[in-house]
Order: C-alpha cells, then sequence, then structure tokens
C-alpha cells in the first residue's frame, strides 16, 4: 500500500472520508482555509527559491499581490469582505515573517522535497510493500551543520510542545529524509512546526525509538485502513470537511424535502414530534423520581417493606455488591482445577494492554477476535435545524 500522513490523517479523523478520497478517488472541494494556507506556502516557496539573492519585503508584498488566488483557482470567496479580511491576514503574515527570519541565517538545501519510503518490509495481503509518500515543505541546514525540517502551519490553532514531540507528520517526513540521506542521524535533526498566524516556530527532536514507535503506529493505522469498513465518525471536524453533501450523516441536511417525496413522510414531522413527546418524558422522569423518593422516605419512616395503593405497590429489598480477595481464592480453587474456569477477558483492560504491544502480536490477538452481534442505534440531538445551518455558515 502507498500512503501519505494526510491519508492516515484522513482515516483517524474519519474513515468514510478516507474511503472518498483515496479509494473512490472523489475530488473535495477547497475551503478557504486550504485556498490560503497553499497559497502562503507558494508565496514562501517563491521566496526561499530565490536564494541566495533573497526579495526584499516590497517584492515579496509585490508578487502577494499579483498572484492572489481568484475563483478559477479552487474556492469562490463568499463576499468582497470575506476575501479582504483574508488577503489582509496574509499580508500581517508575511510581514511579521520576514522581520522575524530575514537576513535568512541557514541554507536552503531544498524545498517541496519529495519522498518515498518502505515501513514495513512484510508483503502486506496484496503482495506489495507499503510505501510512505509526502513532500517536506523545507530542508535547511544549520549554522552547527545539522539539518531541520519545517513544516509550515496557517491553521488557527498552534500545538503545545508536548503534541509536536508526539507529532507523526514531523516522523514521518524523518523516515523520508533517511531513506533519500541513509547517512543522517535522528538525534542530531531538528523537526519544526512554524505556525505562521502567531510567528512561531517549536522545535522538536526525534531518536531512533521516536521512529520506531512512529513505524508501529503507521503500520498499525495501515492493518486498520485494510480491515475497515469506512463507517463515517462525526466530529467537530466535519465543519471543514467537503463531503458533506455526500457524506451519509450529513446528506440529509442538504437535500432536505426530497425525501418526503420519495418515502412519502414527512421526517422532519416526525423528529419534530419526537423531540417534543422527549421533552414531555423528561419533565415526567422528574415527577417520578421525586414521587419515589416519597414513597421511598414514607416506608423507611413507618418501617414497612412494603406500601400499597389501588394500582400497585412498593417494595423494599436489600441487595448487596459483593468482592472477593482473588489471592485467597486462587489458592483454594487452583489445586482443584477450578481456577481457569473463573477466569474471563475483560475487554476494556484487553484494549489498554494492545497499545502496549508490538504491531506483529496485535495482529495474532486480532484474528482471535469475532463479532458476536452488531448493534445498530439511533442517537437523538435536541439542537435545532437552525442552529446545525449557522455553524456550517461560520
Amino acid at each position: 500500500m502507498r500512503i501519505s500522513y494526510s491519508a492516515l490523517e484522513s482515516f483517524q479523523t474519519c474513515p468514510l472520508k478516507y474511503k472518498y478520497s483515496q479509494i473512490d478517488k472523489i475530488k473535495e472541494p477547497k475551503t478557504k482555509e486550504q485556498v490560503f494556507g497553499n497559497y502562503l506556502h507558494q508565496v514562501l516557496r517563491w521566496f526561499y527559491e530565490k536564494d541566495p539573492h533573497f526579495p526584499t519585503l516590497e517584492s515579496l508584498i509585490d508578487y502577494y499581490y499579483k498572484h492572489w488566488p481568484k475563483e478559477s483557482e479552487g474556492y469562490k470567496w463568499t463576499n468582497d469582505k470575506e476575501e479582504k479580511d483574508y488577503f489582509e491576514e496574509g499580508l500581517r503574515i508575511l510581514k511579521d515573517y520576514y522581520k522575524a527570519n530575514f537576513p535568512v541565517k541557514s541554507i536552503i538545501l531544498d524545498l517541496e522535497t519529495k519522498f518515498e519510503a518502505v515501513v514495513d518490509e512484510k508483503p502486506n495481503e496484496k503482495g506489495g510493500l507499503h510505501i510512505l509518500t509526502g513532500i517536506i515543505d523545507r530542508i535547511d541546514k544549520l549554522p552547527d551543520g545539522n539539518l531541520e525540517i519545517i513544516d509550515y502551519k496557517s491553521g488557527k490553532r498552534m500545538s503545545s510542545k508536548e503534541e509536536i514531540d508526539k507529532n507523526l507528520q514531523l516522523s514521518i517526513y524523518a523516515i523520508g529524509l533517511k531513506n533519500r540521506w541513509p547517512k543522517i542521524e535522528y538525534e542530531k535533526m531538528r523537526f519544526s512546526l512554524y505556525f505562521l498566524k502567531f510567528n512561531e516556530k517549536i522545535e522538536s527532536t526525534r531518536t531512533e525509538e521516536d521512529i520506531k514507535k512512529a513505524e508501529n503506529k503507521i503500520i498499525d493505522l495501515i492493518h486498520q485502513i485494510q480491515k475497515s469498513s469506512f463507517e463515517p465518525k462525526p466530529s467537530a471536524f466535519c465543519h471543514w470537511c467537503g463531503y458533506k453533501s455526500i457524506c451519509p450523516v450529513w446528506r440529509h441536511l442538504f437535500e432536505g424535502k426530497n425525501y418526503k417525496e420519495i418515502d412519502e413522510i414527512d421526517i422532519e414531522e416526525k423528529i419534530d414530534e419526537y423531540f417534543a413527546l422527549k421533552e414531555k418524558e423528561e419533565e415526567l422522569k422528574g415527577k417520578i423520581k421525586e414521587l419515589k423518593n416519597i414513597i421511598d422516605v414514607y416506608s423507611l419512616k413507618r418501617g414497612l417493606k412494603r406500601v400499597y395503593g389501588k394500582n400497585g405497590y412498593f417494595s423494599q429489598s436489600i441487595t448487596h455488591k459483593v468482592s472477593y480477595d482473588f489471592n485467597k481464592v486462587k489458592e483454594i480453587l487452583e489445586p482443584l482445577g477450578k481456577w481457569e474456569e473463573i477466569l474471563e477477558i475483560d475487554n476494556t483492560k484487553l484494549e489498554k494492554v494492545l497499545k502496549e504491544i508490538p504491531p506483529s502480536l496485535r495482529e495474532e490477538i486480532e484474528k482471535a477476535k469475532t463479532i458476536e452481534k452488531r448493534y445498530r442505534y439511533l442517537e437523538a440531538n435536541n439542537k435545532t435545524k437552525k442552529e446545525i445551518e449557522e455553524e456550517l455558515e461560520n
């Protein structure tokens, strides 16, 4: 399997999104954030390509003006204000970046470096190899002679140092660069994310052990992909997804009343009726709980084990939660050959242990797993259609 970090990230975010983009090859419409981020990458690449005769700030801004992305280049700006806001934000970012990074103190070795690297030499189910692919924004040679991988981030959130130390993308870039230049040592390299909106670069390091852990995680994700049924995974990330109009989680919101024509059911009316009844149910639950408390207190005060009404009665009963000293129980049952009979696999504990063992052993345990029954259930949420539509617009 050939796979990139973006594909792995897509699978972790939502398996169905991975299927749409990587298997079905459905092109995802670009968002304004993607167009803006890609353009900043383009401008910085142009700037560093001029090494060693770097452009002035005026030349950089001039290039930014002349090549600003229009509607035909992937995204239609909602209105003039939206475009103006993004344009001015880009200007601010570039001016701040230039002041902080010029004159350039490192040697630019490469820009947008493509790489390939084998991460699992064991043949997969199709008889091929698992190959990582990707593009590294920038590779620098630092004054101390060591290398630095830099990846630009244009998002509204800045990761913590702890998150960057565990960042899978940077580890994948390290693997790719090592495949290209085998003599480099991970421990002597720097791995950085440059958060353009904040004009902050956060550096990280990697060890051989860190890379091995990353490779195990990559292999584990590949195995998950190979066995996945690609169910949708609704989350806050849906806000930026370009597949909402075809996704079974969101499609009905986009198609709306068309379902009434197909099924002859006004499903919106039925859903509204459900929530109206649900609201009454909550009121009744509160009243029922209050009545039970009154009955309970009455029974305790009178010393009664059962109290009667015209339509039924309530009984008082005592239950006990028991626990055992399992070391003593084992001493008694093991000689009789009965100890193993009371042991059961705890799924929660097993899932925890699975994260701590090598992928090859996880694979063996996966083979021993069977799905006894698959449950399908409906989960209700009382957020209004108007509220959801407002969220999608913002």
